[in-house]
């Protein structure tokens, strides 16, 4: 090992301590980082270029590709120079930044850059505000789209999902806890964007609202294989096979944080006349989609309209969306009226826009925010 390669070791574990690396470790490593060259070394030795992220278990120095860095600046003698001018006004934090870009420290971000840098700190800043907020009040609005977006992102916005690497083990011994992505990511998600279900079934005036079971697939195969019932719904007829399958997918309970959906049946006395479903969605699954079926021979009694205000109740009450909409095939008349006497305003009409059934269908966004639903239940007789 040349003296830049052992001076670049030294000031490594100076910095990092020493600590194992798994043959996990070393993979990940792998994959995200690339061998130090000599030049690379000579140059770090010299503090001019970061330190390596990472030494895999065979001593080999990772160094993040720092290339179109270096290609914007001009070379490594402007380097810093260009690195500083990202903190224009604040000497102290560019000097700070500086030295944490030199150290390897930032070996969290996908790209090692100071647009990324800069957009870290901004994140968990939000991230860390939006936290607070909701913790003393989950229905803050302003709260859910701020940490929605911090962790997500939006449109033309990267969050921190986007931002930040995996990471390893070893980097949780060396930096003496969980990363920032386990912290703000993963723990944010935990805690916030996994919706968990209501205590069903869910009883209203009539229905009872509840997952399917296996022997459900009697009562619905007459109306999945029913041409004109499944005109308007994404899918096509299907057959006695088929309709027992997905009665036996539906029927399954939910791998652990995977709460993505809440598909009910409608059950009058016994007879499953229907269904209604929630699809949650948006920024921080802060919104959801609402649908609904009624089974040939069913409607015109209210039932889809009982189910659907109940399972409104829901999505606002008990898991807290702050918006409702619902998609709608243009043709289907009885749906249309439906969601506009739930209250719901028509937001677009949308023409030739999705391919079912062997046509270009036209269709109708609808949609109801929290505060519309409560305030209708409040002024309804």
């Amino acid at each position: 090992m040349g003296d830049d390669a052992l001076t670049v070791r030294r000031l490594f574990v100076e910095a990092n301590g020493e600590h194992p690396m798994t043959e996990a470790d070393d993979a990940y490593v792998r994959a995200h980082f690339e061998p130090a060259t000599a030049e690379q070394l000579e140059l770090i030795a010299a503090g001019r270029l970061p330190l390596p992220g990472y030494y895999l278990s065979d001593e080999t120095p990772m160094v993040a590709d720092i290339s179109a860095c270096l290609a914007a600046a001009g070379g490594v003698e402007a380097l810093h120079d260009w690195f500083l001018a990202f903190w224009p006004g604040h000497e102290e934090t560019a000097v700070d930044e500086w030295a944490t870009f030199l150290a390897g420290r930032y070996v969290c971000l996908r790209d090692l850059d100071p647009l990324s840098i800069r957009r870290r700190t901004r994140m968990l800043e939000q991230a860390r505000a939006a936290v607070r907020a909701l913790r003393t009040d989950p229905r803050d609005e302003v709260a859910q789209g701020a940490l929605a977006e911090a962790v997500d992102g939006g449109l033309g916005v990267p969050g921190l999902d986007q931002l930040l690497l995996p990471m390893t083990a070893h980097d949780r011994l060396r930096f003496g806890g969980p990363t920032v992505r386990d912290l703000w990511v993963d723990a944010v998600r935990a805690e916030f964007h996994n919706p968990q279900p209501p205590a069903l079934p869910i009883r209203t005036k009539r229905l009872t609202l509840r997952r399917a079971r296996p022997d459900d697939s009697a009562a619905t195969a007459a109306a999945f294989g029913d041409p004109d019932f499944v005109r308007h719904l994404l899918v096509g007829p299907q057959n006695p096979a088929e309709v027992a399958f997905t009665a036996h997918q539906r029927s399954q309970p939910e791998p652990p944080g995977e709460h993505r959906v809440l598909p009910l049946l409608m059950d009058l006395d016994g007879t499953v006349v229907g269904s209604v479903v929630l699809f949650f969605s948006g920024a921080g699954r802060t919104s959801a989609e609402i649908g609904w079926t009624v089974y040939p021979g069913w409607a015109g009694r209210g039932l889809a309209a009982e189910a659907a205000r109940t399972l409104l109740d829901v999505a606002f009450e008990h898991y807290g969306v702050r918006r409702v909409v619902a998609n709608l095939d243009a043709e289907n008349a009885r749906s249309a009226a439906l969601a506009e006497r739930l209250g719901m305003r028509r937001e677009s009409a949308r023409v030739a826009d999705y391919w079912s059934k062997g046509r270009w269908t036209d269709s109708y966004d609808y949609a109801i925010l929290r505060a519309e639903w409560e305030a209708r239940r409040h002024t309804a007789p």
